[in-house]
C-alpha cells in the first residue's frame, strides 16, 4: 500500500500510528516448488533464515529530526510540552511494550480500542539534580532480573541509563493509556523548508513529554525505553481533578521541630532492636532506564514572544515618557551616532521591523553588502541604515548556523556537478547522436546510461562501412610465398612478370576477386500470384519430370 498524498506546503496531516510491515525479529522464509513429469514428481524446498533489525537499547543521532526546546535553548518554555522528532514514523510502534507481561486497558473499561498500539518508548523531563547518566553499563545492571528475562537475555548489551528516585520515576512515567496519546505521525510537504528536515520523506514520528517545565530551572528531556518494564507503567491513568469544593483545614502549629525531612525522603518502621523514640531515617531507592536519546533547555525568560509584543508601549513614539528612554520620532526613527570607514563621525537614523503602522516595503535588491542598502530617505532628510543593518543582522545570523558551511559546500557541489554532467553530455553529443530536450536544463535530469547506449549501438549498425578485405586475400598475399619479389628471387625467375602469372594474376594476389554478377531486378510478388502463373507451373513441372527421367538413366532406371 502506497503512502497517502502529501499535504499542501505549510499544513500538515497528523495520524495516530503507523506500524512496521515487519517488526524487527528473525525470521525464517520456506520456498517450495513441486515439478511434476513422466519420472515423478520431485519437490524443491529452500530455507532461508534473516534478521530484521532496528534500535533498541539507542538511538543513532541521524534518527533525530529535531528536538523542541531546543537543544541548550533558554526561553520561556514554562507553557510548552518537550517533544523529539523521529525519521523512522514507525520506531515507537516497531516493539511491543508488554509482551511478556501484559498490563491491560484501564480498569474502567473507558480505555482506547484493543487493535489501538502502544509505543515501546516514552519521553521523560527531569529538572537539574534529579537524575544521573551513565554510559556503556551492562543491559542486566539497568533494568530489573525479571525484565531483562523477558527481553530473553540479550548477552554483552551496552547501553546508557538514567537513574532517579524510583517514587519520581513512577510519578512521571505515563500510564499505558497515556503512552498511546502522546505520540504520533506527522506528515509534511518536503518542498516546505520550514517543516521538512534536509534528507528525509516528510513522515516523522513525534514523542511527547506529560511534564511541564517550572521557570528558572534547568532541565533534561530523556527518551527512554519502556520495553517490557511493567513494573513502572501503570494501567490506570492518574485520577482526575475533582470539580468539587476542597475543605481547607488549617493544622494546629508545630512548636517543637528537631528535624525537617526533605519530601524525597522516607520513613521506615522502627525495628524492635531500635531504641524507643529514635527516629530513623534511608534513602529513597534508585532505579534506572534505558536511555535512548537527551539533550538539555533552560527554562527561563520574561514571558513568550506574543506577550512581549502584547505590552510594546507604542505611546512614546514621538515623545519621552520617562528618562533613560530612547527619543523616538513619530515614524518611529532613533537617532544614532554612526561612524563610516573613513573614521568620521555622522549622525544616521534606524527604524526596527516592529513599527505600529503599515510600511513600504524595500522593491531594491537583492544586496551583496550592507553598504548597498544604506540610503538618503524622506522620512528623516537624512541617512537610514535601517536595511542595511537588517542586511548585516541576517548575514551574521546565518553565519551563526553549524549547517551554513555544510549547505553551502553541497549547493557548490551539486553546481559542480551540474556543470560535468552538462560538459560530458557536449563531448558524447560531438561523436554520437543523442536522443535529448531541447533545454539543457531538461537535458540535466535525463538518465544518461540508457539514452546513451541507444545511440552507440545506432551509431556501430548505421557506421560501420564495407568490409575492406572481405575474404582475407590482401593479407594473405603478404606471406612470402605470395610475395612476387620474393618468389622471383627464390626460383631465379626472368622478371617479376612471369611470377605475377604464376600466382594468378598481375596484382601479385593467389587470384582476383571475382565480383558477383549483378542480379536481375525483379518485382516482389507472392506465392498466390506465382500459383496462378499456369505457364510457369507447367514449365517447372517440365523441369521436374526431365530431372527425374536424367536420374532414372543414370541409375539404370532402378531407382
Amino acid at each position: 500500500m502506497s503512502d497517502p498524498a502529501p499535504p499542501p506546503k505549510g499544513s500538515m496531516f497528523l495520524y495516530d500510528y503507523a506500524t512496521a510491515p515487519l517488526p524487527p525479529d528473525n525470521y525464517r522464509l520456506e520456498a517450495a516448488t513441486n515439478v511434476t513429469f513422466d519420472g515423478g514428481s520431485p519437490s524443491l524446498k529452500n530455507t532461508i533464515y534473516f534478521q530484521v533489525a532496528g534500535p533498541r537499547f539507542t538511538l543513532p543521532p541521524d534518527f533525530v529530526a529535531g528536538v523542541f526546546p531546543p537543544a541548550n535553548g533558554h526561553g520561556p518554555f514554562a507553557d510548552s510540552l518537550a517533544q523529539i522528532a523521529i525519521k523512522r514514523r514507525t520506531l515507537p510502534w516497531e516493539r511491543p511494550l508488554d509482551k511478556g507481561k501484559p498490563i491491560g486497558p484501564p480498569s474502567d473499561g473507558k480505555g482506547l480500542p484493543a487493535d489501538y498500539p502502544a509505543p515501546w518508548v516514552g519521553l521523560l523531563l527531569f529538572e537539574e539534580g534529579e537524575y544521573t547518566l551513565l554510559q556503556n553499563v551492562p543491559l542486566e545492571n539497568v533494568v530489573p532480573a525479571d525484565v531483562f528475562n523477558r527481553l530473553q537475555n540479550p548477552p554483552n548489551i551496552l547501553c546508557d541509563a538514567v537513574e532517579a528516585d524510583e517514587s519520581l520515576v513512577r510519578a512521571i512515567v505515563p500510564s499505558r493509556e497515556e503512552l498511546q496519546l502522546l505520540a504520533h505521525v506527522r506528515s509534511v510537504n518536503i518542498e516546505d523548508r520550514e517543516l521538512n528536515v534536509e534528507g528525509s520523506d516528510g513522515w516523522f514520528a513525534v514523542v511527547v513529554t506529560n511534564r511541564v517545565p517550572n521557570p528558572g530551572k534547568k532541565y533534561r528531556a530523556c527518551l527512554v525505553s519502556l520495553e517490557e518494564r511493567s513494573d513502572l507503567v501503570l494501567r490506570d491513568p492518574p485520577p482526575t481533578a475533582d470539580s468539587k469544593p476542597v475543605r481547607t483545614v488549617t493544622a494546629a502549629p508545630v512548636r517543637d521541630v528537631r528535624f525537617r525531612l526533605s519530601t524525597r525522603q522516607r520513613i521506615l518502621e522502627p525495628s524492635p532492636d531500635l531504641e524507643f523514640g529514635k527516629l530513623v531515617t534511608v534513602l529513597p531507592s534508585k532505579t534506572r532506564l534505558v536511555l535512548l536519546y537527551s539533550w538539555q533547555f533552560t527554562c527561563e525568560g520574561v514571558g513568550t514572544f506574543y506577550e512581549l509584543m502584547q505590552n510594546l508601549d507604542v505611546g512614546m513614539m514621538g515623545r519621552v515618557q520617562k528618562p533613560g528612554q530612547p527619543a523616538l520620532t513619530d515614524t518611529a526613527h532613533l537617532r544614532l551616532p554612526l561612524q563610516d570607514r573613513g573614521g568620521t563621525e555622522e549622525v544616521v537614523w534606524y527604524r526596527g521591523p516592529l513599527a505600529p503602522f503599515q510600511l513600504t516595503r524595500d522593491p531594491l535588491g537583492p544586496y551583496h553588502s550592507a553598504d548597498q542598502a544604506r540610503r538618503a530617505t524622506p522620512e528623516t532628510g537624512a541617512e537610514d541604515v535601517s536595511y542595511a543593518a537588517a542586511f548585516e543582522v541576517g548575514r551574521l545570523l546565518a553565519a551563526a548556523d553549524a549547517r551554513l558551511a555544510q549547505e553551502l559546500m553541497r549547493w557548490r557541489r551539486e553546481s559542480f556537478k551540474q556543470s560535468a554532467r552538462a560538459s560530458t553530455l557536449s563531448a558524447v553529443q560531438k561523436s554520437i547522436k543523442l536522443q535529448l530536450p531541447a533545454t539543457i536544463q531538461e537535458q540535466l535530469h535525463v538518465p544518461l546510461p540508457p539514452v546513451v547506449a541507444a545511440g552507440a549501438i545506432s551509431r556501430c549498425v548505421s557506421g560501420s562501412g564495407p568490409i575492406a578485405d572481405r575474404y582475407g586475400l590482401k593479407a594473405a598475399g603478404r606471406t612470402l610465398g605470395m610475395n612476387p619479389k620474393a618468389l622471383t628471387a627464390a626460383w631465379g625467375l626472368a622478371s617479376v612478370a612471369e611470377a605475377q602469372t604464376m600466382l594468378g594474376g598481375s596484382s601479385g594476389a593467389t587470384g582476383l576477386e571475382v565480383k558477383p554478377p549483378a542480379q536481375t531486378p525483379r518485382k516482389n510478388t507472392t506465392l498466390e500470384t506465382e500459383a496462378a502463373h499456369s505457364a510457369a507451373l507447367t514449365s517447372l513441372n517440365n523441369s521436374r519430370d526431365r530431372i527425374l527421367s536424367n536420374v532414372k538413366v543414370r541409375t539404370g532406371g532402378n531407382q
